[in-house]
């Protein structure tokens, strides 16, 4: 295990490439977290975190489908937090040298799980408390089968060619666009701003093309393989 003293100790353990949000806000927070968990809790482990990261972001999901403005509100950060403990997983893993294909396969798992939560709790909020009816419902799962989708197609194909990973829309060396992050801020944009309805359409809508280059993606990387 390498020896934290310091929170700034921790930044070397965070991922040089990382997506924009974690990279710029997430980060800054998780160092400081991990920090404490490391030198004040014994034993504590990646998956411990992975868990906590599940059942924090599932509680900001719930207060989604609240009345109460404030409620979802303070769902936001609720979110948020969860979305950093996530990010503490990968620091730990790298501090105590345990990192291990089955931690990258859970987490990848435990993320999916919170998109389809995400999207569930746009899809309840717009149906119970908004005026859109029952037709919502369609277009909620049809957004959640999308990312889903996405999701699956851009895993299965770095199981297929790993060698080959790369981030997907890159906006410099370190820095790229990654879906659970940008689908977590746009979620909390969305309850912020009243317009769950509408993000779910814009949802539905992005998945389509994102589908197409997946697949697109693929096909180029058979025919060089």
């Amino acid at each position: 295990m390498a020896e934290i003293k310091t929170i700034a100790d921790v930044i070397p353990f965070q991922k040089p490439q990382d997506s924009i949000f974690s990279k710029l806000i997430n980060r800054k927070f998780s160092r400081i977290i991990t920090f404490y968990l490391v030198r004040n809790v014994k034993g504590i482990h990646p998956t411990h975190i992975n868990i906590a990261s599940l059942i924090i972001s599932l509680a900001g999901c719930a207060m989604f489908w609240h009345p109460s403005y404030w409620v979802r509100f303070a769902g936001i950060f609720v979110l948020q937090l969860g979305f950093t403990l996530d990010c503490c997983d990968g620091e730990i893993a790298r501090i105590k040298n345990v990192a291990s294909p089955f931690g990258a396969w859970f987490d990848s798992v435990l993320d999916r799980f919170k998109e389809f939560a995400m999207l569930a709790s746009l899809m309840a909020f717009s149906y119970f408390h908004q005026p859109y009816g029952v037709h919502v419902l369609v277009v909620g799962f049809l957004a959640i089968i999308g990312l889903q989708l996405v999701s699956y197609l851009r895993e299965a194909k770095k199981s297929s060619w790993p060698s080959t990973r790369t981030a997907e829309v890159a906006i410099s060396k370190n820095i790229y666009i990654g879906t659970v992050d940008v689908t977590i801020y746009l979620v909390c944009f969305a309850v912020f701003l009243n317009a769950q309805y509408y993000m779910l359409w814009f949802f539905l809508t992005l998945s389509l093309p994102m589908i197409a280059k997946q697949l697109r993606s693929a096909f180029r990387l058979a025919k060089k393989s």
